[in-house]
């Protein structure tokens, strides 16, 4: 049976992590879901529901896993794939009005 208590503040920001997603996906309805960009708005909620599903897919095989190496490189793309969406969150406008969506 696999322990899954051993690294447990790793797969803690990792479940973190989930929670700031969830969090970025409610700011990005309230706060860009309006009239001038919400074809771009639409298409950012589908991509940060897709990089959801993908981060509770990481957080399933950390919470399983005993190996150091995977949970760390779980973490890594984790917060590697946070740091895209919350930029793409704070320049979304600016995006829109450049490629004119």
């Amino acid at each position: 049976m696999r322990n899954s208590q051993r690294f447990k503040f790793p797969k803690t920001v990792l479940f973190g992590i989930t929670t700031a997603y969830l969090v970025l996906i409610i700011a990005t309805y309230l706060y860009y879901y309006k009239e001038p960009i919400i074809v771009c708005a639409q298409r950012m909620l589908v991509a940060q529901g897709i990089a959801l599903l993908f981060q509770v897919f990481l957080n399933y095989i950390n919470y399983h896993s005993v190996n150091k190496i995977v949970v760390l490189a779980t973490l890594f793309i984790s917060s590697i794939l946070l740091f895209g969406a919350i930029s793409a969150f704070f320049n979304l406008g600016l995006m829109c009005e450049l490629y004119g969506f």
